[in-house]
């Protein structure tokens, strides 16, 4: 785990994706030293977010990095930062995962897009995980990860 010091925006991000995946599949994850806070529903709303879910706030600096738990699916963004490194940050971590891209597509959004990708954790299960992330010069600066649990049957 990266030290608070080196942490930056996209890879505390890419830490609370990580332990979302380690708790779909059962295996422990450490969390980030940062200290959490709640959050308010009008932030909860600048992603789409609906009333029914526990959202905590890492502050970061200048930049706060959130989470999202909400029955099977967590969501994780932030604004501004370095929301530019979070797909290749995310992607990296990706590495050590047994992962496969199912698509790749513009947003209705301009500049903005987003790629699904499929996780086999084993045990018959599944993590379906959404990648938004802004392209250079997008007028909004966000970087945002949804996490859905999903079991394989046979």
């Amino acid at each position: 785990m990266t030290g608070v010091a080196q942490l930056t925006p996209s890879k505390l991000a890419v830490q609370l994706v990580e332990g979302s995946l380690a708790h779909i599949a059962g295996r422990p994850h450490a969390l980030p030293s940062i200290v959490p806070v709640e959050v308010t529903e009008l932030e909860r709303s600048s992603v789409g977010l609906s009333g029914g879910g526990q959202t905590m706030m890492y502050p970061l600096g200048p930049v706060g990095v959130f989470i999202d738990l909400s029955g099977s699916v967590a969501t994780i963004w932030f604004v501004g930062g370095d929301f530019d490194r979070g797909l290749d940050e995310f992607e990296s971590m990706l590495k050590s995962q047994r992962a496969k891209r199912l698509k790749d597509e513009a947003s209705p959004e301009t500049r903005q897009r987003v790629r699904s990708y499929e996780v086999d954790l084993g045990g018959g299960r599944l993590a379906h995980v959404v990648v938004e992330y802004a392209e250079r010069g997008a007028a909004r600066e966000r970087f945002v990860v949804r996490v859905g649990a999903q079991v394989r049957r046979n």
